[in-house]
């Protein structure tokens, strides 16, 4: 089985559609999603909808929990963006990338660990964006 992982869009429509074309021509069997789908002040609900027709398995990330969750106050702007563009059924629809930081790193017990790195956003510096 091929598997293709991608993670940390943050509402990056234009790279979402980047990375999906790419996909199909590796002949993937199926494409995971490790989350933070759509925290941006791009395109969070035409992100959003486009994941949802794909009907990936799907991590939800951090910034996916705190949109729901955090008052608006906790929210950064784009936080608050994302929020205000998307509908309550979708903030509670969103299903660990993270870091951003591309690696594959052999783990405790001969474990592989993968992390995909961004597809809307590579590493940055963001003060709102603690790990």
């Amino acid at each position: 089985m091929r598997l293709a992982v991608i993670s940390d869009i943050h509402g990056n429509l234009a790279a979402l559609e980047a990375v999906l074309a790419d996909i199909k021509t590796r002949g993937v069997d199926r494409i995971v999603n490790l989350g933070d789908c759509v925290t941006s002040p791009l395109w969070p609900k035409e992100t959003f909808e486009v994941l949802q027709a794909l009907s990936l398995p799907t991590v939800r990330g951090n910034h996916d929990r705190w949109i729901e969750e955090f008052p608006d106050d906790k929210l950064s702007p784009a936080g608050l963006f994302a929020r205000n563009a998307l509908t309550a059924e979708q903030r509670r629809a969103l299903l660990c990338g993270h870091s951003h930081r591309q690696a594959v790193v052999q783990g405790p017990g001969n474990r592989l660990v993968l992390n995909p790195g961004s597809v809307g956003c590579p590493v940055f510096a963001d003060p709102s964006h603690r790990r």
